[in-house]
């Protein structure tokens, strides 16, 4: 065969030859499509595994936090009634206890201010206005560790906004999460305070 190619005309030798070469051309393109379709493959399995990866590592994040937010600030408080010898005692104890809340779960306490004092039902409660920022799961253990830890706090309002959620910076930076809280706590029967809390229309 390649006896009888040798001897044949010029134009069949170049025929062959050409046909040869483009046989070769096409099995390195196909050899190349494969490769990089397998490279194509590894690394969208790779970006798959890093993102559920993310997302159990997240889980794990606010698992912890859940779990911390039983913090020593429970432990140092007594009872479930807020106490105090006068009104601005007790809102000075909150501010505390707001600030030690907000360390333990690693928010930021932007500001905070004194809500309104409130009697319902006989009931007298002394509460403080707050803007916090941190990332999703810290915030959401700060406003946990608010309602469970004592004396007990109730959340009122929450107003929630968020940044950095622009498409090119989801992957790379959590959003960083703007939060208003409204809390109240009730006030031990007794005390100055409760006395001079203003009924709720």
């Amino acid at each position: 065969m390649v006896t009888a190619i040798l001897n044949s005309r010029l134009l069949i030798r170049r025929s062959v030859a050409l046909a040869i070469a483009a046989a070769c051309v096409l099995l390195v393109g196909w050899l190349a499509f494969v490769a990089l379709s397998s490279v194509a493959s590894a690394s969208a399995d790779i970006d798959e595994k890093r993102a559920t990866l993310g997302q159990i590592e997240a889980v794990v994040a606010l698992a912890k936090t859940i779990e911390a937010s039983a913090s020593p600030v429970a432990a140092s408080s007594n009872g479930e009634f807020l106490s105090g010898e006068s009104e601005a005692v007790i809102r000075g104890a909150l501010q505390t206890r707001l600030n030690a809340i907000a360390a333990s779960n690693g928010v930021t306490v932007l500001s905070a201010g004194n809500a309104p004092a409130l009697n319902e039902d006989g009931v007298a409660y002394l509460g403080l206005r707050a803007n916090v920022s941190g990332t999703l799961e810290s915030v959401h253990g700060f406003m946990f560790s608010l309602e469970t830890t004592l004396p007990v706090l109730l959340i009122r309002e929450t107003t929630l906004r968020t940044t950095n959620v622009a498409p090119s910076a989801a992957s790379k930076v959590a959003p960083e999460i703007f939060a208003e809280v409204l809390f109240y706590g009730a006030l031990q029967s007794g005390t100055v305070a409760a006395a001079t809390a203003e009924t709720k229309p």
